[in-house]
């Protein structure tokens, strides 16, 4: 059985998992743990841009 590849760019991954953190990030009734978790891994996003535009 054939594996499924992702057709995306690794840019493209990046942008997508950016785009759904700053979606979840405006979602109510996050706690602050929770806002913290995914703003940490919004930071982390930004450097994985950064780093791939080298």
């Amino acid at each position: 059985m054939a594996i499924p590849t992702d057709p995306r760019t690794p840019k493209q991954r990046v942008a997508d998992q950016l785009e759904a953190a700053h979606r979840q990030l405006t979602k109510p009734g996050l706690t602050r743990r929770d806002r913290a978790r995914v703003a940490d891994r919004i930071h982390q996003l930004k450097q994985e841009v950064s780093d791939l535009r080298r």
